[in-house]
């Protein structure tokens, strides 16, 4: 019998890395996080309940094939089935919008620095509890 070449394995770092620097690819992960988040969140209430996908579907009002999508990232929930999901699961549904962390250069890190107090502490200065 003749050998088999061996593959080499490729670290998941490196993959990644390569991945990412792919045209299309980051924004790609970027554009889907949403919905792999909102995806992940569901499928987390149905199993803490110990529930199958038809009978999560029977408690939210949809089929199993809308829970199958919902958990798969697939399809886009609506905010009227988040509330029905929120409303069946006894959680309270949250929505937000947030500024993106913005990475700061070394010259905005020195500014800020340096004005927040006259020692160089970058923390917040603290009133005085005792009324001075």
């Amino acid at each position: 019998m003749g050998e088999r070449a061996r593959k080499p394995w490729v670290k998941w770092e490196d993959l990644k890395r390569d991945l990412l620097e792919m045209s299309g690819v980051r924004e790609e992960i970027e554009r889907l996080y949403p919905y792999d988040a909102v995806a992940f969140e569901i499928s987390g209430l149905r199993a803490e309940r110990d529930m199958t996908q038809t009978e999560f579907g029977r408690l939210i009002g949809v089929p199993q094939s809308t829970v199958a999508r919902l958990e798969s990232g697939t399809q886009a929930p609506s905010v009227a089935t988040l509330k029905r999901i929120a409303k069946a699961t006894d959680t309270e549904l949250v929505i937000e919008f947030r500024r993106p962390k913005r990475k700061h250069s070394a010259r905005q890190r020195a500014t800020a620095t340096s004005s927040a107090g006259s020692a160089g502490s970058s923390e917040p200065l603290a009133a005085s509890s005792n009324g001075d």
